[in-house]
């Protein structure tokens, strides 16, 4: 998984302690400090700090450098100074560390909490430790933090617990995360405490050698990403799940069978598809599907929905409104993308690393406010971008559209007529030339049948 930000660095000395004139959008001025290589935002009220990212971003997505990245080994202080007052550390705020290169992180005994994602993303990170006071950890905290060897869980913690190399809550319910090193074992099969009820985000993701996980019975959540870059072939999601979040099993090329037990009401198995129980979220596609008809009843297509697919086409129905962060990716065949006209929203590199792209189409009048970036930038010199008739000057002006080197206009009216089928049973084909054809092929098709004739245009 790829993740993208915007960069922009703030040029200037930042003292290695005292108060940090660039805030965050919506925080009190003086809020964040530096010291010793460390960001802290504190409360000056209880004398407490909490360690926050290196960087933030404004409300015009650029990055504004608090102190140098997080490397190495990293030992949070129990107690830091500022102009006289000490503050207790007693917390890491969400992604403090996120997606850091550390290798080491020694937390004190004054740690209460654990933000969300908040360790994230360290795939260098060798060695950590949770102190006996966390009474908070959130969801995603460990995620993908795949090298960890040495995890120390420190005793005489009420509030979770450690067995098997599983963290969870003390009551055995919550499953926070599964640690392994990647190359401890070359084969998991993974059964879970009969008293889970829940799967944290991110619980298992990259655990590459978990080949099977049993789900049971009275499991009624899985959070997004669960168990992502796994090496599942197959799961069952119990009838008593009654929520699942999205990309719980993304980035599996090898998983060719979904069972949703009977009795399920949270969502449902339909034509090698994922969808929610009303339908109206896409979930996913299996792995290596070379036809695929969204419902349209869809209105939203989920995070990394439709990866690794042997499809050559793709048509989102016009009552899709959303398509999720990475949504259609690595599908290594795929030409061409049709877009309905209702899509209103793209999450960041929705159609990124396709590599055969050729063509998107685009059934909307107006440009969609879109705020990310649709795949990487090589791609918008490559993939032309068909708008409709007499919208390309809006588009090329538009955010991100305006990206696009190539941009044509064609008639979207055409294209709700084809199935993406090359055979049209009961109708005689033809080119614009007059000539009989046996299937529609790439362009301008002309379709007879009893008397009455129509055009299609078939993008590919």
């Amino acid at each position: 998984m790829k993740h993208f930000k915007l960069l922009l660095l703030v040029i200037g000395m930042l003292m290695t302690t005292g108060e940090v004139k660039a805030q965050a959008a919506g925080e009190e001025p003086g809020k964040n400090v530096v010291v010793d290589g460390l960001a802290y935002t504190l409360d000056k009220t209880a004398k407490t700090a909490a360690v926050i990212p290196n960087s933030y971003y404004d409300d015009n997505m650029e990055e504004h450098l608090l102190c140098a990245p997080y490397v190495g080994d990293i030992a949070v202080p129990e107690t830091i100074t500022v102009e006289g007052v000490d503050y207790t550390v007693t917390e890491l705020s969400e992604k403090a560390f996120d997606e850091a290169d550390i290798t080491s992180l020694a937390l004190p005994s004054s740690i209460k909490k654990l933000g969300y994602k908040s360790i994230s993303f360290c795939t260098e990170l060798k060695k950590v430790n949770v102190p006996a006071s966390v009474e908070e950890i959130a969801e995603g905290t460990f995620g993908f933090c795949v090298g960890i060897t040495d995890f120390t869980f420190e005793e005489g913690n009420n509030h979770f617990i450690m067995e098997s190399d599983m963290l969870m809550t003390a009551d055995k319910k919550r499953l926070i995360h599964l640690f392994y090193a990647e190359d401890k074992d070359a084969t998991l099969n993974v059964t879970l405490p009969s008293t889970i009820t829940s799967i944290d985000e991110r619980a298992l993701a990259g655990c590459r050698s978990v080949k099977e996980i049993k789900l049971h019975e009275g499991v009624e959540k899985i959070g997004n990403d669960a168990f992502s870059f796994a090496s599942l072939s197959s799961i069952e999601i119990p009838a008593s799940v009654t929520f699942l979040g999205e990309a719980f099993v993304s980035s599996i090329p090898g998983l060719k069978k979904i069972t949703v037990a009977e009795g399920n009401t949270c969502c449902k198995f339909v034509n090698d598809a994922l969808y929610n129980a009303d339908m109206t979220l896409f979930y996913m596609v299996l792995p290596g599907n070379n036809k695929i008809e969204i419902a349209e009843t869809v209105t939203r297509i989920g995070n990394h929905a439709i990866e690794s697919t042997e499809l050559e086409t793709l048509v989102i129905p016009d009552n899709v409104r959303e398509i999720g962060i990475q949504a259609i990716i690595d599908n290594q065949k795929l030409k061409t993308v049709v877009i309905g006209s209702g899509v209103e929203e793209t999450g960041i590199m929705a159609l990124d690393e396709n590599q055969s792209l050729e063509a998107i189409y685009l059934r909307r009048e107006t440009p969609a406010e879109i705020q990310e970036d649709l795949f990487e930038d090589e791609y918008y010199d490559k993939v032309t971008l068909y708008v409709p008739t007499g919208t390309k000057e809006a588009y090329a002006i538009a955010p991100y559209w305006g990206k696009f080197n190539t941009i044509k206009e064609f008639t979207p009216t055409d294209l709700r007529h084809v199935n993406f089928k090359t055979e049209c049973a009961g109708e005689q084909v033809y080119g614009v030339d007059g000539s009989r054809r046996a299937t529609l092929r790439r362009g301008l098709n002309i379709l007879r049948s009893k008397g009455e004739t129509r055009k299609v245009i078939f993008p590919y």
